[in-house]
């Protein structure tokens, strides 16, 4: 229980308010990154994210599509952290053929165009999508991340949970904007 909590707060800490480029802080220690926030939100999806099929010793593996930066921070803040007694695998995979074995996959916003073919052959797969590119969850991915009024914030295609076959926490869709039925409730 202890541990949903601190994810919980762990989510709404980096909801509260994001940087601006550059922000050195009023003589405290560094805020958190734009890549650092992504970073642990992914890394919250998938503590919040059940798999139907994963073994119990396998790894979560997260796969992120055209930010380096993002697995590089996923590797350095989360690396040798478990969730639900499942390490977490970060990699790079620019290959829409190798993303079949994802059960996390980020497409950064620069590259979603290009990644729809592949996006669209693991549609039905449960792989949790998730990506900064705007209009991501209208066009059915799972979870598009955005920034609003400093803050970052995500919305949640909960038909496309559905055609995944994961379980999304009820906590996590408490915090989040619910698309639905072509419509953000």
């Amino acid at each position: 229980m202890a541990g949903w909590r601190l994810a919980v707060a762990g989510v709404a800490l980096a909801t509260t308010w994001l940087p601006g480029p550059g922000y050195a802080g009023d003589n405290g220690p560094p805020l958190p990154s734009d890549i650092a926030v992504k970073a642990a939100f992914i890394y919250n999806f998938a503590r919040f994210t059940e798999w139907p099929a994963l073994a119990s010793a396998a790894p979560i593996v997260v796969c992120v599509v055209g930010q380096d930066a993002i697995a590089a921070a996923l590797v350095k803040t989360f690396g040798g952290q478990s969730i639900g007694g499942h390490m977490l695998d970060t990699r790079l995979s620019q290959d829409s053929a190798t993303w079949r074995a994802c059960h996390v996959l980020f497409v950064a916003d620069l590259v979603t165009r290009q990644s729809a073919d592949g996006l669209g052959a693991v549609k039905a797969l449960p792989v949790l999508t998730v990506s900064d590119g705007k209009g991501f969850a209208q066009a059915g991915g799972i979870i598009e991340l955005f920034v609003e009024g400093g803050r970052m914030r995500f919305v949640i295609n909960v038909d496309a949970v559905e055609r995944s076959r994961l379980h999304i926490s009820s906590r996590l869709l408490g915090l989040a904007t619910i698309f639905r039925n072509g419509h953000i409730q």
